[in-house]
């Protein structure tokens, strides 16, 4: 049976590939780094769910996402929308959000699975045979031993979780540093504004002050000139 395709767009590589790792062996894991690269992934590939990043350079994510639902076969499939700075998604887009799921950074990877897995409902599990009913008490005995004693697989899947909030701490903290400094250049730029704004209104009264007196002079010059003639 074909994996479903999950298509991840996020300008960050090491989002992308620690989606890709979680997801390995569950679905067929499509990558975009921005929204226009995204949108056209989303046209060739059709996949049954999209992990679509907000904060991006150029288009950010509902921008996308208004894009990728006036596609044709695209309206209905199911969006996740992550960011680690959930006020920037809601100042374009007030909650509730009906138009999408929302996931906010940092992420665990069980998480992210159970998330998509509401959407992407698995096959239903075979009858179970005679052969393998008989066969539930040795099962059984197996599944209690393995939980006695941490697999090795279970091991690894706590390694992934670790490295993953790990990877999208760093990523958040980077980018709240980047729209912290983006305001306080905004603020100071105002500020600046403001100044200049201000000299401006000084400098024109100062202009109007100086036209009025060459105006006083003016009229002076002509009272000499007149009292020369006489």
């Amino acid at each position: 049976m074909t994996a479903k395709k999950v298509l991840v767009i996020d300008d960050s590589i090491m989002i992308r590939k620690m989606v890709k790792s979680i997801l390995s062996g569950k679905y067929d894991v499509i990558e975009a780094s921005d929204g226009k690269s995204g949108l056209d992934a989303a046209r060739r590939a059709f996949p049954d769910l999209i992990l679509l990043d907000f904060v991006m350079p150029k288009y950010n994510g509902y921008q996308t996402l208004q894009a990728i639902r006036r596609v044709e076969g695209l309206q209905k499939v199911p969006v996740i929308m992550i960011s680690g700075l959930k006020e920037q998604v809601t100042e374009h887009v007030p909650e509730p959000f009906t138009e999408f799921d929302f996931l906010e950074k940092p992420f665990e990877a069980d998480v992210l699975v159970a998330r998509i897995q509401n959407f992407l409902t698995p096959e239903p599990a075979q009858p179970v045979s005679a052969a393998t009913a008989r066969s539930a008490p040795a099962a059984a005995r197996e599944i209690q031993r393995a939980e006695e004693q941490p697999s090795l697989q279970t091991i690894v899947n706590r390694l992934t979780a670790t490295e993953t909030l790990l990877v999208q701490g760093i990523e958040n903290l980077i980018q709240r540093e980047v729209v912290a400094r983006f305001n306080e250049l905004n603020t100071r730029i105002d500020h600046q504004d403001n100044e200049i704004k201000t000299l401006n209104q000084r400098m024109g009264k100062i202009s109007e002050q100086i036209d009025h007196q060459n105006k006083g002079l003016m009229v002076i010059l002509r009272e000499l000139k007149s009292l020369q003639g006489k």
